[in-house]
């Protein structure tokens, strides 16, 4: 039989249809206007904000990446999400949960690598992303293992779990 908690994640997925994620885990786009606004040196400008569902269970994970814009993330419901990012040369843990020990939101800076998974590999998590200006896929950049390696001799390990 299902434990509850794998039940919930199902129940989730179903309920805001998501599909999988390219990353691992489960996503579903929320909002995604059609205005732009416009940006000096582009042709068309960039959306205002984008906007998803993003779901991780058990072992899955969001492998290391950037991205060109702020992205915050914003927990809801399920397990504690770690966050990792490299910063300024040190790499930074933040838990995303609703526990003593987390935060309600975490945004990561443009351009900073950055990764997260379940703080313990056992039920999910639900989180929304929101990004502004908005995500579009040439702004992302997943991590290439050497480069990372390269940079963070130091943290091996964690690299090669998140990519």
């Amino acid at each position: 039989m299902e434990k509850m908690k794998d039940m919930q994640a199902s129940y989730w997925i179903k309920r805001l249809g998501m599909t999988p994620h390219p990353e691992g885990g489960y996503y579903k786009e929320e909002y995604r206007p059609e205005y732009w606004k416009p940006i000096d040196g582009l042709p068309i400008g960039k959306r205002v904000l984008t906007t998803i569902y993003y779901l991780l269970e058990k072992d899955d994970f969001s492998a290391f990446h950037r991205i060109k814009s702020p992205e915050s993330w914003f927990f809801h419901k399920g397990e504690p999400l770690l966050i990792y990012s490299f910063e300024e040369g040190t790499l930074v843990c933040r838990e995303l949960s609703d526990q003593e020990s987390g935060t309600l939101q975490v945004t990561i800076e443009p351009g900073i690598w950055f990764a997260a998974r379940l703080k313990e590999a056992q039920g999910f998590a639900l989180v929304s992303c929101a990004v502004a200006p908005g995500f579009e896929y040439p702004d992302f950049e997943l991590a290439d293992e050497d480069v990372l390696l390269s940079e963070y001799p130091d943290h091996r390990e964690m690299i090669l779990s998140l990519i």
